[in-house]
């Protein structure tokens, strides 16, 4: 999603920055994007109307940054506080934002040996500006790296 055009109200407004996800982990909060001279700006799920292939559509102004939309998922151990690694991106439905998965790297090495894998069953504990991941389950590998 980083880098994709925004549409608002049938105009091309800016670009994505990046993503905010829900305290939970469970949900696209909003986004951060940017356009023109103006600074980063805030729009939130509820303008979003679809996330698509080639742009994100969304109706409505953005609004002023909230003070923690620089949170981040970030750390992943599983249920014995193992590290398992960090959380490289979200895999969103394009049409409800709720978060379908987890990208997980173990880091470069084990990225290129073992590629990086998704977690669909995990809980997360916010702390400040990061959520730490805790995962269950089998990790699925991804194809490709």
């Amino acid at each position: 999603m980083i880098g994709l055009p925004v549409i608002l109200e049938g105009k091309a407004s800016g670009r994505v920055l990046r993503g905010v996800l829900s305290d939970d982990g469970r949900s696209l909060r909003g986004i951060v994007m940017r356009g023109g001279l103006a600074g980063a700006r805030w729009l939130p799920r509820e303008q979003i109307d679809l996330i698509g292939k080639v742009s994100l559509i969304a109706r409505g102004k953005p609004k002023r940054l909230p003070k923690d939309a620089d949170y981040r998922l970030f750390r992943v151990t599983d249920s014995e506080g193992e590290r398992l690694g960090v959380v490289t991106d979200a895999l969103l439905h394009e049409e409800t934002l709720r978060v379908a998965a987890l990208e997980i790297s173990a880091g470069p090495i084990d990225d290129l040996t073992d590629g990086r894998w998704y977690a669909t069953a995990y809980s997360v504990q916010p702390s400040g500006s990061t959520g730490h991941v805790t995962v269950a389950g089998i990790r699925e590998e991804v194809k490709g790296g």
